[in-house]
């Protein structure tokens, strides 16, 4: 198939000298990811033009550097005079030489790049990220913001200095949050200073500062159970669910997905790591592994949930030897999916139904769980239970949205004069 691609005898030669296995090898790996035959025809020519550009350099499999890569795409692809045909397309050429240096990598030509020396900040973040995994034990979504404002606070304070903590000042937080927080929410401004107050206090434990400036972070005004959690009524829910294409292996994989958000209130990173092995199919249970709270749980496998997972399992999911419940349909198939690509699938669903501007994740359906199993006469503990909170003051918000309920235990307003 390379024949069609290379016009000229001699560069079929100069190609296939030292690269012959490495283009091979894309290919076939290309075709165990599932990816369509155009696409592999594609990339083959794309790869294959670069070993030509390789070898009329001289430069062979071992001596491949990331100067080579980035200049090929960004310099030479423009301008390309090379005599043979095939795809110039640079999104599709970039994508290609991906692949083709993957291959590279793993056949051990191409060494990883050396590690960046981590300078001042970065040290001191990477400390902070080991003592919220190892000593506070948070999960990563909530490192991963701590770290993030953490880090915007020492460049903006430190820049291009070597950090040093007995230089702050009280002035230097409560003017930083002052400015920081003009743009955001109140509670996005919240979520900034307890980030810093939880640095602070690391600092304060390890004999690092003194306990003043974990004092000098302001607590900003919050009142708990002020608003009301966004839930979808159970129209809406309806018209979710009708917009997946069961006919589809992915419209069935997306209305699994989407029936265990809405009926168990399962948060997006949970229905990622579901596997086949937490599925007890005879005692009607899903295991719910390695929680938010580091704990396993067991919830009850509805019947609409597991009329839908089995419908998947049998029609629509890709043969792999991955354990995962939820896999990539799309090449590389048989990858187990993200919590990213859980909230966007949900999103184009939502999209598709009209309530793009009402459902912008999966928190909602959270929510909107909760707020069901409330309406269908549920305690509170056992809301708290399937949402597998550990104080029962975090579901008591959910009181707030049976609003019937509400009515009829509210007294009447008082009439004029009657005080």
């Amino acid at each position: 198939m390379r024949a069609h691609i290379i016009k000229a005898p001699q560069v079929c030669q100069q190609t296939c000298a030292g690269f012959q296995s490495i283009v091979e090898g894309m290919v076939a790996k290309l075709i165990c990811d599932g990816y369509a035959e155009t696409t592999v025809s594609f990339y083959r020519q794309a790869a294959v033009h670069f070993a030509f550009w390789l070898s009329r350099r001289r430069i062979g499999p071992s001596q491949i550097k990331e100067s080579h890569i980035s200049g090929f795409l960004s310099q030479h692809i423009s301008v390309c005079d090379c005599p043979l045909g095939g795809v110039r397309q640079h999104q599709t050429v970039r994508a290609a030489i991906n692949h083709f240096v993957a291959v590279l990598k793993d056949a051990g030509y191409l060494p990883e790049a050396e590690a960046k020396e981590p300078d001042s900040i970065d040290r001191k973040v990477q400390d902070f990220d080991d003592y919220l995994l190892n000593t506070v034990g948070l999960q990563g979504a909530t490192r991963t913001y701590r770290k993030r404002y953490v880090r915007e606070f020492l460049q903006k304070l430190f820049s291009g200095r070597e950090v040093d903590h007995s230089r702050l000042t009280p002035k230097d937080i409560v003017s930083y949050l002052s400015k920081r927080g003009a743009g955001l929410k109140p509670a996005s401004t919240k979520v900034v200073a307890s980030s810093l107050r939880s640095y602070f206090r690391f600092l304060q434990l390890h004999g690092r500062c003194e306990g003043v400036l974990v004092l000098a972070v302001p607590a900003f005004a919050s009142w708990r159970l002020a608003s009301l959690p966004a839930a979808l009524t159970d129209e809406e829910v309806e018209r979710l669910l009708s917009v997946f294409d069961l006919g589809t292996a992915a419209g069935r994989r997306d209305y699994a997905v989407t029936r265990c958000l809405v009926d168990l209130g399962l948060r997006a990173q949970e229905v990622a790591q579901l596997r086949l092995d937490h599925i007890n199919w005879r005692k009607g249970t899903l295991r719910i592994v390695g929680t938010k709270s580091r704990r396993d749980d067991e919830l009850p496998l509805t019947g609409a949930i597991g009329a839908a997972i089995a419908a998947y399992i049998r029609r629509g999911r890709p043969q792999t030897a991955s354990r995962e419940v939820f896999l990539q349909l799309h090449p590389p198939i048989g990858h187990c999916m993200t919590s990213r690509t859980v909230c966007d699938l949900v999103v184009r669903a939502a999209a598709r139904a009209d309530m793009g501007s009402k459902v912008t994740g999966t928190r909602i359906l959270r929510h909107t769980a909760a707020t069901r199993m409330l309406r269908h006469g549920a305690s509170i503990k056992e809301i708290a239970d399937v949402l597998r909170h550990r104080c029962l003051d975090t579901t008591a918000i959910y009181t707030k949205v049976d609003l019937p309920r509400l009515a009829a235990v509210a007294l009447a307003w008082p009439k004029r004069g009657s005080l």
